[in-house]
């Protein structure tokens, strides 16, 4: 992703944030989703999550999309957004994070390194710097900025893996820039294909693989349930444990009785005097923590219907944009 043009005082906002980046709560995106940072042609927008206690910037649809289903993995510990791509060499993504204390992680070689390496440098961003003592115009190199960086963790400890997302696949071969395309199509395309390629060389040599995500990554029906159950994600501690522990084993039978949640809920209200929204908002949240396992893929989670016996599990279904490659030097 690139952001609106980019001024030295811009620039320099950029890298206090990101150089180095923070974890969790305190980390701050190169880009945010509001009007004066995120693209002209974006549809930005700012997404809480209760596992990093933040907003997650997005700054398309499909980066909402990539967001939700991240954020449902049990085994994501974090995300880090319009995370600067850096020109130069600097440590793993990894590095500073209590979960990677002792591991023995290669550097990110830097964009400009890379650029040399693949023969492409003069396709690389600059922006002129007046140096008033030096009397001279300088140039410094212009930052890339990825879409999503996952953290996750499996039996082999911690890993990342890079998400690069567009909405459609022909769009990784031209720029978000409209004026740019229109121009000199073949100048757009090359720096594109460059931009691209050094992101993906960039991760690999940290042993990080990247995954390209696209609108029609998530099927229709997923994408539908995902969006219901992350708005209603949010602990409130609105039920006590034993009713919380009774919606859901009541919720667990229904998937073999068939009884549609709405009756449930209803039920569950009625029975310990709560506010139906309270219990509405519990129903999605066990879903949303697979602590209630229903089908997500194939059929659309509604509370007037019977739920569906989980099929197809989801995590499994999209091993390849979460699962790690071995690595080797």
């Amino acid at each position: 992703m690139t952001s609106r043009r980019m001024t030295f005082s811009r620039l320099k906002e950029v890298y206090r944030r990101q150089d180095p980046p923070k974890w969790g709560a305190a980390y701050v995106p190169g880009i945010l989703a509001t009007r004066e940072e995120a693209p002209a042609i974006s549809w930005a927008a700012q997404m809480w999550s209760e596992t990093l206690q933040r907003y997650i910037h997005a700054l398309s649809r499909t980066e909402q999309s990539a967001v939700r289903l991240a954020l449902f993995h049990p085994k994501l510990f974090d995300v880090q957004e319009q995370r600067m791509l850096p020109p130069e060499r600097r440590q793993h993504p990894l590095i500073g994070h209590p979960r990677a204390i002792g591991m023995d992680l290669p550097d990110m070689p830097g964009t400009i390194a890379i650029a040399d390496r693949l023969d492409v440098l003069k396709l690389h961003g600059w922006i002129r710097r007046k140096d008033e003592k030096a009397r001279q115009d300088l140039l410094v190199p212009l930052p890339y900025f990825g879409d999503l960086l996952l953290f996750l963790t499996d039996d082999r400890g911690p890993y990342c893996i890079n998400w690069t997302i567009k909405q459609d696949e022909k769009d990784f071969q031209r720029s978000v820039n409209l004026r740019s395309r229109v121009r000199n199509q073949q100048k757009d395309t090359r720096a594109a294909q460059a931009r691209h390629a050094i992101e993906e060389q960039l991760y690999w040599d940290a042993g990080i693989r990247t995954v390209r995500f696209v609108a029609v990554t998530v099927p229709e029906k997923l994408d539908h349930n995902l969006r219901n159950l992350y708005l209603h994600h949010r602990s409130s501690n609105a039920l006590d444990e034993a009713v919380e522990r009774e919606l859901a084993d009541r919720l667990r039978a229904s998937l073999t009785t068939g009884e549609p949640p709405q009756s449930i809920l209803l039920a569950v209200t009625h029975r310990h005097g709560h506010d139906y929204q309270d219990v509405r908002q519990a129903f999605f949240r066990l879903l949303w923590e697979r602590r209630i396992r229903v089908e997500l893929i194939d059929e659309v989670v509604l509370v007037d219907r019977p739920l569906k016996p989980e099929r197809n599990d989801v995590l499994q279904r999209f091993t390849h944009l979460f699962g790690r490659e071995v690595y080797e030097k």
